[in-house]
């Protein structure tokens, strides 16, 4: 759509909000992307200047030069003040790093860009442009999510939207980590005897209803007596310095032989090769590399705490119970479990009840006669 000065072309996108070019024919079009009118109706200076900037360009042939950007306006800087914030200073050194590495890796292109243009639709393009791995496209979401959802809450606040709110993730129908299967848990079991450590790590996990970074680190220090029984007591790794949780429960009897017939150490139970606790992130890795060479490459660590938030509410663990037990404060964590397992009793009982009838429907009314039986009249 023309407009009053020449060869300025109104475009707006599909979402309505405004576009304009300087448009010469056989030439690059030019976006002029200032305020075109103030209040008054009036074509501001900043527009005016940009568009004898633009038209200089054209009739010359020479590509107009990107204005610089106040520093204050780039996302390097956005980054930098988050960097220092006495929030992000909160997360473990561990998430620090990850944060930073997505970061990082997005400002390589985008850094020098003024953040507080970026759309919706931008973050849609980011995303979209790291399908192939969908795991790291929808993790720059939630990180953006977390900067701008900062940024905002700052005083004053640095910024007015969060592009990243309401993007649906790439991995949404896959359901996340797989929940192990009972025979999946027998097949584990089965593989690595009672002794080993692969055996004694999955024990940790599945009867208690440990993270990797709290299997990784509790150990006998943890350790306490309530009425002759094995408890453990200790403050879930995870958010500890924001909102720490402590976690109680009590030592299975399975568990219990597992650490009998097994050597652990006197702070962790769970020991690498070199009789030295593992880091947070060697455990998760060897781990895997265990449910790989039990013939399950799929399974996860954070898998098999499913699985155990799964056995509990079959048991009939109430909502408030999985919550205490697993240190989750959203009802609604809680509910997925408890339904997942109604769920999988339904199953049962419908494969039991079919059994059942085709059992009956098998049985003949009346019993059949011997060779030797005659009519009796």
């Amino acid at each position: 759509m023309k407009t009053e000065l020449r060869h300025l072309v109104h475009d707006p996108d599909k979402r309505g909000n405004d576009r304009y070019y300087v448009r010469i024919k056989g030439r690059p079009k030019i976006r002029i992307r200032e305020t075109f009118k103030d209040a008054k109706g009036n074509i501001t200076r900043e527009f005016m200047a940009a568009y004898w900037a633009a038209m200089a360009a054209l009739q010359s042939e020479q590509a107009p030069k990107k204005p610089e950007l106040p520093r204050e306006e780039t996302f390097n800087w956005l980054f930098d003040q988050y960097y220092r914030s006495v929030a992000f200073k909160k997360f473990e050194a561990d998430t620090q790093r990850d944060k930073r590495s997505v970061l990082s890796r997005f400002a390589e292109k985008a850094g020098e860009l003024p953040y507080k243009k970026y759309r919706r639709e931008d973050m849609e393009k980011s995303q979209q442009a790291r399908k192939d791995t969908p795991g790291a496209a929808d993790k720059l979401v939630k990180v953006l999510r977390a900067v701008f959802n900062w940024a905002m809450n700052q005083k004053p606040a640095l910024a007015s939207h969060n592009p990243a709110v309401g993007i649906e993730p790439i991995n949404k129908r896959k359901g996340g980590f797989h929940t192990w299967t009972p025979d999946e848990i027998d097949q584990f079991r089965a593989h690595w005897a009672i002794g080993t450590t692969p055996r004694l790590a999955m024990e940790v996990m599945i009867n208690i209803g440990a993270r990797r970074s709290d299997a990784a680190r509790i150990g006998p220090k943890d350790e306490f007596r309530r009425e002759g029984e094995r408890w453990t007591r200790f403050t879930a790794y995870k958010g500890r310095n924001r909102f720490p949780v402590e976690m109680e429960a009590r030592l299975t009897p399975e568990l219990i032989e597992a650490l009998e017939k097994t050597e652990t150490g006197s702070d962790s139970y769970v020991l690498s090769a070199r009789t030295t606790p593992y880091t947070i992130e060697s455990f998760g890795n060897a781990f895997s590399r265990w449910c790989g060479e039990a013939g399950l490459p799929h399974c996860s660590s954070h898998g098999l705490r499913k699985a155990a938030s799964v056995a509990y509410a079959e048991s009939g663990a109430s909502a408030p119970e999985l919550m205490a037990l697993f240190g989750w404060t959203n009802f609604k964590t809680a509910q997925i479990y408890i339904e997942k397992a109604e769920k999988r009793r339904m199953r049962t009982n419908a494969f039991e009840r079919k059994a059942a009838y085709e059992k009956r429907s098998s049985v003949p009314l009346f019993e059949p006669k011997t060779a030797n039986e005659t009519n009796e009249e």
